[in-house]
């Protein structure tokens, strides 16, 4: 092939082409196929990890997903690696939100992860919705068997899993989604549950940090990153390990790209084109 009919010529007279197809293949390539691209781990995640691998089979453990839908992708994928290590460790889950997407979401993650054997009011719970914001995690906090039914409709006093919730201090770890500010979750239950782990957008990062730093929060995953983090600890790679190998793969082909760029540059320069 001539100069001019070079690689870098060709690429060049059809970079728009060669992007489209190039990001089009490396975002959905991991969707397929989680390639499980080697990522820095967090101490935080790991400090969060370590948490609940050392609960009891048996424990309690309280989960608020509290989102919308619209940020499913900023925390859901780390929702799903937490909520399955829990499920792992055959730990009993009661689920309570305090955002009115909040149940929906709850039973979104529980079909996407392997729940094994758990069987529904004895090993796990979804209590649903309970409106009132920060007014209903007090009124929460001060008595857990103040919702009567469950998200379907079920009595509270037929549920197995509840016989054992008679208050807040029976939940060895407390575990919150949010993506605005932390602060009604922590002001609420900060004290009474022995630990607080949140999931949190890495938007906020800097509105959680002083509460991690000041013991009032356990630890956190920020977004999807902790996600994929957690995943890698598990050793399951999931949607936060495909989310991440697909941002990873885009982002090497952009510098790739800026390189071919440069050189075609400097190539038609010393030509004098």
């Amino acid at each position: 092939m001539s100069e001019k009919g070079g690689l870098i010529e060709v690429l060049g007279r059809n970079y728009r082409q060669v992007i489209w197809i190039g990001v089009l293949i490396l975002c959905f390539l991991p969707a397929f196929v989680p390639l499980g691209i080697p990522i820095s781990i967090d101490k935080l995640t790991i400090k969060a990890y370590k948490c609940i691998e050392e609960l009891e089979p048996g424990d309690l453990v309280l989960v608020s997903p509290d989102f919308t839908p619209g940020m499913w992708v900023e925390v859901g994928p780390a929702m799903n690696a937490i909520m399955q290590h829990l499920f792992m460790k055959k730990v009993r889950i009661v689920i309570v939100s305090f955002y009115i997407d909040g149940p929906v979401l709850a039973e979104k993650i529980l079909r996407e992860i392997d729940i094994g054997d758990a069987k529904y009011g004895v090993d796990y719970v979804n209590l649903g919705y309970l409106p009132g914001m920060e007014t209903a995690m007090a009124a929460f906090v001060e008595n857990p068997r103040r919702i009567e039914y469950d998200y379907y409709g079920t009595p509270v006093e037929e549920l197995e899993i509840m016989k054992d919730v008679k208050s807040i201090g029976d939940f060895k770890l407390y575990i919150f989604a949010c993506v605005t500010w932390p602060d009604p979750w922590i002001r609420q239950f900060s004290g009474k549950v022995p630990k607080i782990i949140t999931v949190i957008s890495p938007a906020a990062i800097s509105l959680v940090m002083p509460y991690v730093s000041g013991g009032q929060l356990y630890s956190m995953l920020p977004g999807t990153k902790g996600g994929a983090e957690y995943e890698a600890l598990m050793k399951r790679p999931g949607v936060a390990t495909s989310i991440m190998d697909a941002t990873s793969l885009c982002l090497t082909f952009v510098m790739l790209l800026v390189i071919v760029g440069n050189i075609s540059y400097w190539r038609k320069r010393l030509r004098g084109e």
